[in-house]
């Protein structure tokens, strides 16, 4: 899509989870872009300070999101939710649970990588330093701070990724039970990035998402600058392809994680104003925005 005929980015992370800008920062950049509308999409928790479905900030529709890491058919994917109510108990209780089991995972790796490398730093210390919630990159750049390799994917290729030295699976929310959980929230729910999904075909994954109530799925996105090998062959003209096939709404973002991240492109993936409106209205019809 050229970005000219887009308005909204709705998909990045803030310093809640893997991001390096606040809310506010990305409210500025998103003024700074031309957008008028984005989302906060940190993994696994509601951004602090998002306290309603959907708001206006300097000018910008401020969207209340979620990303959160599922199972379907035993393949990891991730859900995006939007306009997803940050008071919701329910789903509050969910992402609770999915954070912990995130932290014992953490906990698990940096002991294996006390094991197998000269890493001294604790579990608890290393928490004690990352902002937002800790993640296999931070501990990537605790591992890079230590001499222990050279750059963030020499340490997912050597011990945190899926054949890593020091790799611990994650366990996962079935899928379709995210789905309820978001939906009874007030959201609209989007696959995110099936080009992502380490799978040989998606269809089977889309088709048991549909089943379970899946609203759409992230069509735009930066396709070319993900991984391929070992992925789904999901480009951005295949997975439009998959909405058209399962009626499936189409949302779209850049996956932002701010400046110094390697990944600072908020605005350069968009989806269209009449997308947005579908997706919005999506969301209203579970509970009144």
């Amino acid at each position: 899509m050229d970005t000219a005929d887009g308005v909204a980015d709705l998909h990045m992370h803030t310093t809640a989870s893997d991001g390096t800008c606040s809310v506010a920062d990305r409210i500025r950049q998103a003024g700074a872009r031309d957008l008028d509308a984005i989302a906060i999409t940190d993994h696994d928790t509601v951004t602090e300070g998002m306290d309603s479905r959907v708001t206006k900030r300097a000018g910008i529709e401020l969207i209340s999101g979620v990303e959160v890491r599922a199972d379907a058919l035993e393949t990891k994917v991730e859900l995006l939710g939007y306009y997803i109510d940050p008071t919701d108990d329910s789903l509050l209780e969910l992402l609770e649970q999915v954070r912990s089991s995130r932290r014992d995972r953490n906990r698990r790796i940096v002991d294996r990588l006390r094991d197998v490398t000269e890493l001294e730093r604790s579990y608890r210390d290393i928490k004690g330093t990352a902002d937002g919630i800790l993640g296999r990159p931070h501990i990537a750049n605790v591992l890079i701070e230590a001499g222990i390799v050279d750059t963030v994917g020499a340490a997912f290729e050597q011990y945190l990724g899926a054949d890593g030295e020091a790799f611990v699976p994650m366990e996962r929310v079935p899928a379709g039970d995210l789905v309820q959980v978001m939906q009874a929230a007030g959201g609209g729910v989007s696959l995110a990035h099936p080009g992502r999904i380490r799978a040989d075909t998606v269809d089977g994954i889309v088709d048991t998402l549909v089943d379970a109530g899946l609203d759409a799925i992230e069509v735009d996105y930066p396709y070319d600058e993900a991984p391929d090998v070992g992925y789904a062959d999901i480009d951005v003209e295949a997975a439009a392809a998959l909405a058209e096939r399962f009626d499936l709404l189409r949302t779209g973002g850049s996956d932002c994680h701010g400046p110094d991240s390697g990944k600072f492109r908020i605005g350069n993936v968009r989806i269209t104003g009449d997308q947005l409106r579908a997706l919005r209205e999506r969301a209203g019809q579970r509970r009144t925005l």
